[in-house]
């Protein structure tokens, strides 16, 4: 869709379990590159797998903080796949302009983590104003960067 306009899809990382719906879902908008998400608890994985992209979706609680934003100015998106952002520099992000989304937590089968998934993937697709919720990123964590579209001026 996006190429038949001669624009680039913004390449992003994913980190976790892939389902066929969610890489669909995903591929409309994004160049996605996908990663092991263990490998990305070492910060110099995580850096080096960043470096470039515009968003990570991680099922795992990887390092986001200041020193790693620093190195990463494409960034412009973190998703979170579950509840928790416990490793994630808010503050940081914040002041790096990077948007970052979490999902409810849903249960631990496979229906919900695969419910989980796709909730990041609408998060991500929002937050880069696509869709039908564009701008307005469900469980955007720091939400005085909603909107930096400009759609709610």
């Amino acid at each position: 869709m996006l190429s038949l306009a001669g624009l680039r899809k913004h390449p992003v990382l994913l980190a976790g379990t892939l389902y066929p719906e969610l890489l669909t879902r995903l591929e409309r908008f994004f160049d996605v590159e996908l990663a092991d998400d263990a490998n990305l608890l070492d910060s110099a994985v995580l850096r080096a797998c960043l470096a470039g992209k515009s968003a990570l979706i991680a099922s795992r609680a990887v390092v986001i903080d200041a020193t790693l934003l620093a190195a990463l100015p494409h960034l412009k998106a973190v998703c979170r796949i579950g509840d928790s952002h416990d490793a994630i520099d808010l503050e940081a992000c914040t002041r790096a302009g990077v948007l970052v989304t979490n999902t409810a937590d849903l249960g631990r089968d496979e229906a919900a983590r695969r419910g989980m998934a796709l909730a990041a993937a609408d998060n991500l697709i929002a937050a880069f104003g696509f869709g039908r919720a564009a701008g307005h990123p469900a469980n955007l964590l720091n939400t005085e960067l909603r909107c930096t579209l400009g759609c709610c001026l």
